[in-house]
């Protein structure tokens, strides 16, 4: 009697928790779901060379982003895909390259040639995530405004010192005596290349934006957010408070060889009209030693600025307890050059200027680590999507980063690519492990009029454009032959949209 009771109960309490269990999964798999998705928050850095602590340049003092670089992934060969902000950008958002969206200067907003292209803001907007904004995203603040679910105004600022307000307004009456209007009046009146002003951090643009993002994280903290922080610094002016100019010393600066790479095509540098703007620049020639170190010096003074920034903003994600379900990316829209070559800024395909640094910490993948995997700057949006848990956009043209983050050993592409147009002309840049492959085509007619070849297997720079030397037409006859496979098949996929 007893044993039959006790098996009758011991199957009826099995059955009853059969269907215990089946509810349990039914209702708490979604809430399983929910819980595994992330959220994401993007440092965007305007001109950063990847010229950090955490890049082994320990004179430059970093120790925020040095702080991020230990708690995830740093990529030290990652490439943008074009040496200039609007495109650059554009291009990072979207994962499509340049001549895919049809953007190659400062003037053309995301959405005039593919109104309907998927970028991450649209992207994770549409997935229900609160989308944020703050600081320099986008070139045009307003790209993708109705996939923001907070974009408020950027910050207005330049200088901090009065006497360099006061500078400015004395060039801009004395343009407008001379009858200067609209933009030229603008560029005109650019006041100096740099300041060291002793002021508090918020007297700078960089500052308030940093605020704006850490109210943010305060109001967002219960919800799931893509947020984008985006720095100025240390985009010229190289402005910062006088504090993070005496973390150096003038006399540590050394003076970059002011010399071409021998046999080099001129079309590929330019004239860095961008720094010649600022009062003080000569309109000219090179700049003397004396301007060359102390330019250096604010630069590296503003790095060390926005370093601050994005070290308030990480602290806020930490005491709200936010890191460990929070995908973080950091990186620089472009290189910049600092006297090499005797060349300033950006806007060439040079290594300096389309090399940059990425670092991306994700919970549960590798922490620490450094890899020499190479990547496009178009890998992000799929890395992003496939971290969230969901399913890459067709229109994504690069390569999730996953197995790199799980394995920094491992590879996801042979060479990375960039361009840059110079009127008529466009140059494509092929970057493999140790060699970057250029070639400068007639936009109308599709003929090669230039080629370079540089080896940077040990250095950034190179003194010589090896294309024509006989022991090197091997090399350049394969990775001209993997430039055209890649532009015919961005060709295709540029027809196959329109």
């Amino acid at each position: 009697m007893t044993t039959g009771l006790l098996n009758k109960s011991t199957s009826l309490d099995m059955k009853h928790l059969t269907v215990f269990i089946y509810l349990l999964l039914s209702f708490s798999t979604p809430l399983a779901l929910a819980s595994e998705k992330k959220n994401i928050l993007v440092f965007f850095i305007d001109d950063l060379r990847p010229e950090l602590g955490c890049y082994g340049q320990d004179y430059i003092n970093s120790p925020n982003i040095d702080a991020l670089a230990s708690d995830g992934v740093l990529f030290n060969r990652a490439y943008c895909q074009q040496a200039i902000c609007a495109p650059s950008r554009a291009s990072m958002m979207a994962g499509q390259h340049p001549d895919t969206l049809g953007i190659y200067d400062l003037t053309s907003p995301l959405r005039r040639t593919i109104p309907d292209s998927m970028t991450m803001p649209r992207y994770f907007f549409e997935n229900g995530y609160e989308t944020l904004s703050f600081g320099k995203v986008y070139h045009h603040h307003t790209d993708d405004r109705e996939y923001w679910t907070d974009l408020p105004d950027v910050p207005g600022e330049l200088y901090a010192n009065p006497r360099s307000l006061e500078s400015i307004a004395l060039l801009k009456t004395q343009a407008k005596t001379r009858g200067v209007k609209g933009v030229a009046l603008g560029r005109a009146a650019r006041g100096p290349a740099f300041e060291a002003a002793d002021v508090e951090d918020d007297a700078y643009r960089d500052c308030a934006v940093a605020n704006q993002a850490i109210n943010a994280l305060q109001r967002s903290k219960d919800k799931l957010f893509f947020m984008c922080v985006g720095f100025a610094k240390p985009h010229l002016p190289f402005s910062a408070p006088q504090r993070y100019w005496d973390l150096y010393r003038r006399e540590q600066f050394i003076v970059p060889e002011r010399k071409l790479p021998q046999g080099a095509p001129l079309l590929a540098f330019t004239s860095w009209g961008e720094l010649r703007l600022y009062q003080g620049i000569p309109q000219e020639g090179p700049l003397s030693d004396e301007q060359t170190q102390e330019l250096m010096h604010g630069y590296a003074a503003c790095v060390s600025f926005a370093d601050a920034q994005v070290g308030k903003v990480m602290a806020e994600l930490d005491r709200l307890g936010l890191r460990d379900n929070t995908i973080v990316v950091l990186w620089g829209d472009h290189g910049y050059k600092l006297g090499e070559y005797g060349l300033w800024c950006k806007h060439t395909n040079l290594e300096l200027d389309t090399r940059v640094p990425l670092i991306l910490s994700a919970p549960g993948f590798a922490k620490g680590e450094r890899t020499e995997a190479l990547v496009e700057m178009v890998d992000v949006f799929p890395t992003l999507v496939k971290l969230t848990g969901g399913d890459i956009p067709e229109s994504c043209e690069g390569t999730s980063l996953e197995p790199v983050l799980k394995d920094p050993g491992e590879a996801t592409r042979p060479y990375a690519l960039s361009q840059y147009p110079r009127g008529t002309k466009m140059g494509y840049s092929l970057r493999t492990d140790g060699w970057r492959y250029t070639e400068w085509v007639n936009i109308e007619n599709k003929k090669i009029i230039a080629r370079e070849l540089y080896d940077h297997r040990d250095s950034q720079e190179s003194s010589r454009n090896l294309v024509e030397l006989p022991e090197y037409a091997d090399l350049v006859s394969t990775l001209s032959k993997q430039l055209d496979t890649h532009q015919r098949t961005a060709a295709r996929k540029v027809k196959a949209g329109q």
